[in-house]
């Protein structure tokens, strides 16, 4: 019996509850998806090539989903900040690097035990400006010191991945 992950799932831990593992699974199952999607369409500094109205669909589509699981979790200001991110990215045009300083910016600082959700075009912990960056997005359990679990190497966060797209899965 293969006991590998499955694709698109990051392997979880058992100190995950349940409740958070089925968090995860709902992401991976509607949001998730849709930011591999617009991924697949993005050069490697962020825009997007030739966009069309089906790009601006997408991204406006995720800008909903995202907001809505960030207000069901009681997060609004980072709800607004993803709305303004993406509202200045379509203005300035999908063919010129994201932006996403505001997301970054109203992403709380968790405390050992809390869930950390951020849909954004890099993810903290990144060099350089928060700019010019691959749609991402991930759900983690933040733990009180790094362990092999997290991936941590004793230098960035410790980060139990529960859920995350394409990008946040290959790192």
């Amino acid at each position: 019996m293969s006991t590998a992950t499955p694709r698109g799932e990051p392997p979880i831990t058992a100190a995950i509850p349940e409740y958070l593992r089925a968090e995860g699974r709902v992401l991976t199952d509607s949001l998730i998806p849709l930011v591999d999607r617009f991924r697949a369409r993005q050069s490697d500094d962020g825009t997007v090539p030739a966009p069309g109205p089906a790009d601006r669909a997408l991204l406006l589509r995720i800008r909903e989903e995202g907001a809505a699981w960030y207000r069901r979790h009681a997060l609004d200001e980072q709800a607004e900040a993803l709305e303004a991110d993406v509202d200045g990215w379509l203005a300035a045009g999908l063919d010129t690097p994201p932006h996403f300083a505001h997301s970054h910016k109203a992403l709380p600082a968790p405390a050992p035990g809390e869930t950390v959700f951020l849909l954004a075009a890099d993810r903290p912990g990144d060099r350089g400006p928060h700019e010019g960056r691959r749609l991402d997005c991930f759900f983690a359990l933040y733990e009180e010191a790094a362990t092999a679990a997290s991936g941590s190497d004793g230098r960035t966060p410790p980060w139990v991945l529960i859920a995350g797209s394409e990008g946040v899965l290959a790192r």
